[in-house]
């Protein structure tokens, strides 16, 4: 049965999460005005978004959903909002589907073989420039995908997709103004994640490196790779700044590219004081509850251990 849509149009389901996104909302879908079919997620808006959204695109659908992570938040949305067409695409507010990425995508989906979705990468500004190596460009994440065979678990965060079949990638990137809502909303959402990156860190200390996938040809697998060794290693927020202010030309940013190489570095400090504070509260919880068997938090503990700012 043939899929019902405007012509002009471009048959694709377009997801975007929300939450408090009154300003970025309107850009948002107005960046995807050639997909066919647009669901805004929101998490419980206490501002303006939802008639922001539906005044840039009446024929934009709306539901809710408290948000939990993420990963729970993508798999619900492709469980309960009925998207109209078999590929979608996740946005959130704050991105901009341009118009080389939104041709990147039309081309992948048309030409999509066996692929069962696609990473897409970002450019981040940030004090109104693009800022390209501070931020580690080209990063991927999956956000293209194919209705019934990818799904979403939570990773530090964010996500972490689980598909079913192959996976390619649209090399053309979208963008991201993270920074829209200014700097004191940014360090507030970065002081929320660094504290899920405490359970992801103690997490990855308890998987097995291989260190071979550092040199793989997939730009996904060495950085995951990366990220593993990073929560293995300590002086971990002097090594961030080294890495992307030097060993990424970070400085060839320019001043956005040294404040925001600064910024990540601080965040590495709130990871690591976090941390440090999990494993003493740790501690002395295990000596006040004297457990029959503490061999299970001890290797918990040993396995968190060794951070130091």
């Amino acid at each position: 049965m043939a899929e019902n849509f405007d012509n002009s149009r471009f048959p694709l389901t377009v997801i975007v999460l929300t939450y408090n996104e009154e300003d970025n909302i309107g850009p948002c879908i107005q960046s995807v005005k050639w997909a066919d079919d647009v669901v805004v997620l929101d998490s419980g808006s206490t501002d303006s978004t939802i008639s922001s959204a539906e005044a840039a695109r009446p024929d934009v659908r709306v539901y809710e959903n408290p948000f939990v992570d993420f990963g729970h938040q993508r798999n619900w949305a492709l469980d309960n909002t009925e998207p109209r067409h078999k590929w979608i695409l996740f946005l959130d507010a704050d991105e901009r589907c341009n118009e080389l990425c939104a041709q990147a995508i039309q081309e992948s989906v048309t030409d999509a073989r066996s692929n069962v979705g696609f990473f897409l990468c970002y450019r981040n500004y940030f004090l109104g420039r693009w800022i390209k190596r501070s931020t580690l460009y080209p990063s991927w994440q999956l956000r293209l995908l194919k209705k019934g065979f990818v799904r979403f678990r939570r990773e530090g965060h964010g996500q972490r997709e689980v598909a079913e079949g192959p996976l390619g990638y649209v090399d053309a990137p979208y963008d991201h103004f993270g920074f829209s809502k200014g700097l004191h909303n940014w360090i507030a959402r970065h002081n929320d994640y660094s504290t899920d990156e405490v359970e992801l860190i103690c997490r990855l200390r308890g998987e097995r490196l291989h260190t071979g996938e550092l040199l793989s040809r997939s730009s996904v697998v060495r950085r995951r790779c990366l990220k593993r060794l990073a929560a293995k290693v300590g002086f971990r927020p002097i090594l961030r700044f080294l890495y992307l202010y030097v060993w990424r030309r970070g400085f060839l940013d320019g001043r956005a590219g040294l404040t925001f190489c600064l910024l990540r570095m601080a965040q590495e400090i709130h990871i690591a004081a976090k941390l440090s504070e999990s494993i003493a509260q740790g501690d002395v919880r295990q000596r006040r509850r004297g457990r029959d068997s503490p061999m299970a938090s001890d290797k918990s503990r040993e396995v968190c251990r060794d951070v130091e700012a």
